[in-house]
């Protein structure tokens, strides 16, 4: 390595260094999701544990199963020694350096000088697109990870490397990013029958490295709004406005999400996907199989925008399980990065060193103006009392600087602060539909009612307001109903008293709780619940957490039924005598352990492997692609 080498790579190590302990991504759903979760995550992890349930958003909500979690990243491993903010940090920086790793050798793969390689891996983790995915915990991964897979189907050699950028893309838990990243693979690839065979183990590895996580969402598939399917609304949301399409080659025209004020500032999902006028040159030049690509990705991002993607999705409800087009971005700018490769190729010195001037100069400029990074110190709250409140000071986003708006959350407390304070979010909708649907119409209920009838909601769900439910409860009586719509009729027809009663399924009519029966002791760990209750005669116990399928409550060994109350709310059947009953949500968690071990030894497996080709194309030991006319011509 050149001394000029060392002292960039110094140079960038120090700047990622002081990013990653005095900064912190903070726009958007890092802000309102991710990083809550992680921190909360971070916690069970440092137990020994696996993060099975979020006792602090929304009444309590699943984080395994969580597929925007991330709790089988192999990454996490960053929590267990770093403080929350630094490794939450890392994450991103590490990303946007694999992204330019990965970029580089895609389009080395593709055809393209090693000059041109550098040029375009810088130009694609400089790109407005890369910047903006650092607002996504998940989808700066597939900034990384679709070059990735890319160039592993260009080489199509090891089944273990190939699986291992499947089975990553798998864990990031993003539909479209699944999807474009197969149709682009589907396009580039030049198959024979052995490179079928290994496309074939390639994905059964990659079937198995995202088993913990497919085991995990299998016990609330069908209880999350997100099974559900969105409406076409929701699904096309996101869609790349056709006049974009200009910013690609000359810059942001519609400013950048942190300006306020901005018409489409609900509407998209990248501040910008600028690359840089030499795109257009590029286009005309470039001929290969990355144009076919490039044209396919942005056929599918203009979503709402073209008339044939418009009407599919509005004509069948069963493809509604993905959303906002806008994600087919991403492996669009990775095929127009590989276009402008084969194109700087072309060039000599002079030109290169041309357009590397009218490219990364405009980069560099909105990098520094649009980067979504502020001083962590702001943010450092600490730790309350584990109060259940009901939310937060109302803010209008949008219509002020973005960190100003962020300084106010933090002083008012705002999920992300108080989560990670104590705090708990009782009626909260949740951002990424993965509450419980009965959890959503409570929720739903509670933003829209009058005050008194808001307030029987804020009570059912243990918030501090007066009369308020405890954590755990012996139901008196029963009043059976037949569907969450007629529980919510009885609230707000004000003939039901919560403090009195609870609601149940039909089948729990006539229950009635001995009036001796009583909670002797309540307690919870970071993940599990115990509740100790003495009853004459069998009793109903409600427990203040979201209901789910996946709960197993147990006394001695013995399974108790589990029951849903109060539109959502967990209820127990207990039955007579003194118990000790041990509250854990998850019914599957050997199966996840032995998956997350599997999972685990083949991400080693396709690390080494990569290693191992990464070292023998360094000693030359690799020839040339076979692909020698995808450059240019």
């Amino acid at each position: 390595m050149t001394a000029r080498r060392i002292v960039l790579a110094a140079a960038v190590a120090i700047a990622a260094a002081c990013v990653a302990v005095f900064g912190f991504f903070y726009f958007r759903d890092n802000f309102g999701t991710h990083y809550p979760i992680k921190v909360i995550s971070a916690r069970i992890f440092r137990a020994g544990r696996i993060p099975w349930w979020n006792f602090y958003d929304g009444g309590g909500q699943p984080l395994a199963g969580n597929p925007n979690t991330l709790t089988f990243y192999p990454d996490n491993i960053l929590y267990l020694f770093l403080p929350p903010h630094v490794a939450f940090n890392l994450h991103f920086l590490l990303h946007l350096g694999l992204a330019w790793f990965a970029m580089r050798a895609l389009s080395l793969q593709a055809g393209a000088s090693r000059v041109a390689a550098h040029f375009a891996a810088t130009m694609y983790a400089f790109s407005g697109l890369a910047i903006s995915a650092t607002v996504f915990y998940n989808l700066i991964c597939a900034v990384a990870l679709i070059p990735f897979a890319l160039w592993a189907v260009e080489r199509c050699r090891n089944p273990f490397i190939l699986g291992l950028a499947f089975g990553l893309i798998g864990l990031v838990g993003e539909p479209v990013v699944v999807l474009s990243t197969a149709i682009s693979a589907a396009i580039v690839a030049r198959l024979n029958l052995q490179r079928v065979l290994v496309v074939v183990a390639a994905l059964a590895i990659a079937i198995v490295i995202v088993s913990p996580q497919f085991i995990a969402y299998s016990e609330i598939a069908k209880e999350v709004e997100r099974t559900r399917g969105f409406s076409a609304v929701t699904t096309l949301n996101a869609s790349l406005l056709p006049r974009r399409l200009a910013e690609i080659a000359i810059g942001p025209i519609l400013g950048f999400l942190t300006d306020p004020g901005h018409p489409e500032f609900r509407g998209r999902l990248f501040s910008t996907v600028f690359l840089g006028v030499i795109v257009l040159p590029a286009l005309v030049v470039a001929r290969s199989r990355y144009t076919v690509v490039a044209a396919a990705m942005l056929f599918f991002a203009l979503g709402r925008y073209n008339p044939i993607i418009k009407a599919i999705i509005e004509s069948s409800a069963s493809l509604r399980i993905a959303r906002y087009p806008e994600k087919f971005a991403i492996a669009l700018t990775v095929a127009l990065c590989v276009i402008v490769a084969m194109f700087v190729t072309r060039l000599d010195t002079r030109w290169r060193w041309a357009w590397g001037v009218i490219t990364f100069l405009p980069l560099a400029a909105c990098l520094v103006r649009g980067a979504p990074i502020d001083w962590f110190a702001p943010y450092r709250v600490a730790p309350m009392p584990p109060l259940r409140i009901c939310g937060s000071e109302h803010i209008e986003y949008g219509v002020r600087p973005a960190r100003e708006e962020y300084h106010q959350a933090a002083r008012t407390m705002e999920p992300i602060f108080g989560a990670t304070a104590g705090l708990r979010y009782a009626v909260n909708r949740s951002p990424e539909g993965m509450h419980s649907l009965m959890s959503r119409i409570v929720a739903e209920r509670a933003s829209v009612t009058p005050p008194p009838i808001r307030l029987h909601y804020l009570r059912m769900a243990g918030c501090a307001v007066e009369a308020s439910l405890p954590p755990a409860w012996i139901v008196p009586r029963v009043v059976g109903v037949h569907s969450g719509n007629e529980e919510v009729t009885l609230i707000e027809s004000g003939r039901f008293d919560e403090r009195t009663a609870a609601l149940a399924p039909l089948g729990f009519a006539f229950f009635v709780s001995p009036p001796s029966a009583r909670v002797t002791g309540y307690s919870e760990t970071l993940q599990d619940i115990t509740v100790s209750v003495s009853t004459p005669a069998p009793a109903l116990l409600l427990i203040n957490q979201s209901f789910f399928r996946a709960w197993t409550a147990k006394s001695g060994g013995r399974d108790l039924a589990t029951v849903p109350l109060n539109i959502d709310r967990l209820g127990v059947v207990v039955p007579a005598g003194n118990h000790i009953i041990s509250l854990r949500f998850g019914r599957h968690r050997a199966a996840v352990v032995v998956a997350w071990i599997a999972s685990s030894l083949l991400l080693l497996a396709g690390a080494f492997a990569l290693f191992v080709e990464i070292r023998d194309r360094r000693a030359g030991k690799v020839e040339r692609p076979a692909d020698q006319n995808v450059a240019l011509t």
